[in-house]
């Protein structure tokens, strides 16, 4: 139990130290504008034909190459200053335990990565206000944007996919990819930790946005091999066959690698955090 209490006094140091980041009210706002740029178009269509709009906008946004681009580049930069070693953590360490410490980071970066992707969720749902209805269906203006061009004329840039309402019901649509954009944020955090206290804390910086970019590049390419080596469009479930009639990753080969390279990459911080001294680190 002291164990666990430790871990979690590391963890929440961090957590509590956002509200004197400025990087993190960057972020946020950030958010906020590029969100309502994507999904005020759905609530203008929806007051036009006088028809109120389910809540389930959330799966949509990945399938927009782009807005997956500049969602996970937020995660870059949520983490960007890992292994989050300050001034102060040389005391926490002390008090903790080194070994205590590292799996407080680890938390942290699994609970951030939560917070992170559950702010875009309520965000985007309350950018649909004051036209929201809760229905456990689809509804009927994301039924008629994903069968018409209805939404072209309100600059509706969201990809409203009739395959995904086909294949999925809205809470598991929502469920999933949740899960899918908050394993891959876990892998992007955990690969930033390991490779920043490897090497200088730049070059995870470098490598995750390297990787953020695949995905993109893999978009325009539409090669299935780049998908299925691309874990940042494991993000989106466009990219996923839940059917096993395409060459498409299948959503059970995304959920699998992205925990084993998790799990890798927890590994390779244990044995990093074993054998490298701390060093106080500048903040970003």
């Amino acid at each position: 139990m002291d164990k666990l209490r430790k871990i979690l006094f590391c963890s929440m140091q961090n957590l509590l130290k956002w509200s004197a980041n400025p990087r993190i009210y960057v972020l946020g706002l950030l958010l906020l504008v590029f969100l309502s740029e994507s999904v005020r178009p759905i609530a203008e269509f929806s007051s036009a034909v006088n028809v109120p709009v389910t809540p389930w906008v959330f799966p949509y946004l990945a399938l927009h190459q782009l807005v997956l681009l500049c969602i996970m580049l937020g995660v870059v930069l949520l983490f960007c200053d890992a292994p989050f070693i300050d001034a102060h953590q040389p005391y926490v360490i002390i008090r903790s335990g080194k070994k205590n410490w590292l799996w407080g980071q680890i938390l942290y970066i699994m609970i951030a990565a939560a917070l992170y992707f559950l702010f875009i969720v309520l965000c985007s749902i309350l950018m649909l206000l004051p036209n929201l209805t809760y229905a456990n269906e689809w509804g009927k203006v994301f039924s008629t944007l994903a069968l018409t061009d209805a939404g072209n004329q309100f600059k509706v840039a969201l990809p409203i996919s009739y395959q995904l309402q086909h294949a999925y019901t809205p809470m598991s649509a929502m469920v999933w990819s949740f899960l899918m954009s908050w394993l891959v944020g876990v892998f992007l955090g955990l690969l930033m930790f390991v490779l920043n206290m490897r090497f200088k804390r730049e070059i995870g910086a470098v490598v995750a946005t390297a990787l953020v970019f695949l995905q993109y590049f893999a978009f325009e390419a539409s090669g299935f091999l780049t998908f299925s080596l691309s874990p940042v469009s494991w993000a989106s479930l466009g990219n996923l066959d839940i059917t096993h009639t395409s060459a498409l990753p299948s959503l059970t080969y995304a959920v699998c690698a992205l925990i084993g390279l998790n799990l890798i990459l927890i590994l390779l911080a244990n044995l990093l955090n074993r054998k490298k001294s701390i060093d106080v680190l500048p903040p970003v």
